[in-house]
């Protein structure tokens, strides 16, 4: 089952984003409905978590993160 997973802060900010309920986020997150708001929904998601992901930084020489 495909699904994406967020924390809930960046679920609650889709959601004021796109004057949403939280709800409705988690169920475009879910894949239960495929409509035009569910889409972007899941295009923002997919925004925010590459924003996270190019904040990790990670040394190779001391395979750490900061």
């Amino acid at each position: 089952m495909k699904k994406i997973r967020i924390v809930y802060e960046l679920k609650k900010q889709i959601a004021k984003e796109m004057s949403v309920t939280t709800q409705t986020v988690e169920m475009a997150l879910a894949y239960v409905y495929n409509s035009e708001v569910q889409q972007n929904i899941r295009q923002r998601a997919k925004e925010l978590l590459q924003q996270e992901a190019d904040k990790v930084q990670v040394d190779l020489k001391t395979n750490s993160n900061n």
